[in-house]
């Protein structure tokens, strides 16, 4: 009696520890379905600080200038135009000349560090003989690049979080989980970055876009309207038709034959 009653009891304490275990994986693994849900709350949510620059006085400017003015020689003028750019430690981006109507112009793209703007542009200006338009513009994007900057940073944080939640997974389906995470979280970083360095390459050089023409006189069948070209194609017409009459006469003794030939085929004599 006493041996059954310890079977029991056995068996009872078996039952127990099965169903404990049971249990304690459902319960580890909804740990760590919260822990997920907590990291992506986070990467849902971040709300970095308010944009405070360590020298608030401090900008961030894109500066562009478009300029067009009239020159003596273009040919001299763009020589110059070049070396300036040269000495003035800027890129020449792009050249491009063109012709419109009486104007020759040539066209310049330019690469300035923001500190020689002011005055590249001013030794520009000097070739000039009649101003056309300038227009200066100036962005200051120091808040978008700060603000931009800080979401890099708590992106990041939330990426190391994801990163310590992998090392804890027990299951493939926790790990495919948290590396879909992963994989969302670091296209947002790559994207932050990208515009970060593009603002930052902005920022380090400011852009001329100077055109400058020489005007050069059309000739007169250039000047002229469509009247005038159908009175001058109606003389070109009328002397060739002369011209054509007068070579015709050159040609008579061949003609005189033709003649004499037909004459007597007429008259059936030959």
């Amino acid at each position: 009696m006493e041996t059954k009653n310890t079977s029991l009891l056995f068996g009872l304490l078996l039952v127990a520890l099965s169903l404990l275990s049971g249990c304690a994986a459902p319960q580890e693994e909804g740990t760590m379905t919260a822990q997920i849900e907590a990291a992506e709350t986070g990467a849902a949510s971040v709300n970095p600080a308010a944009p405070t620059a360590a020298n608030p006085e401090k900008q961030m400017l894109i500066k562009n200038a478009q300029v067009k003015f009239q020159v003596e020689d273009l040919a001299s003028s763009t020589q110059r135009i070049e070396a300036t750019v040269k000495n003035a430690d800027a890129i020449l981006v792009s050249t491009f000349q063109h012709q419109q109507q009486d104007q020759l112009a040539m066209s310049f793209k330019i690469k300035v560090k923001p500190d020689q703007f002011s005055a590249l542009l001013e030794q520009l200006e000097q070739e000039s003989i009649k101003l056309d338009h300038r227009k200066l513009g100036a962005e200051d994007v120091a808040m978008e690049y700060i603000d931009v900057q800080a979401r890099l940073v708590a992106k990041r944080a939330v990426e190391q979080r994801y990163l310590t939640l992998l090392k804890q997974a027990n299951s493939i389906q926790e790990v495919l989980d948290v590396e879909q995470q992963l994989k969302s979280i670091r296209e947002e970083i790559e994207s932050a970055d990208a515009r970060l360095k593009h603002l930052q390459r902005q920022t380090a050089y400011s852009t001329i876009e100077l055109e400058v023409y020489q005007i050069v006189p059309m000739s007169f069948s250039e000047r002229s309207g469509l009247g005038v070209r159908l009175y001058n194609a109606l003389g070109t017409g009328w002397q060739m038709f002369i011209t054509l009459v007068v070579g015709v006469c050159y040609l008579w003794p061949l003609l005189l034959i033709l003649a004499g030939f037909w004459f007597l085929r007429r008259r059936r004599l030959i």
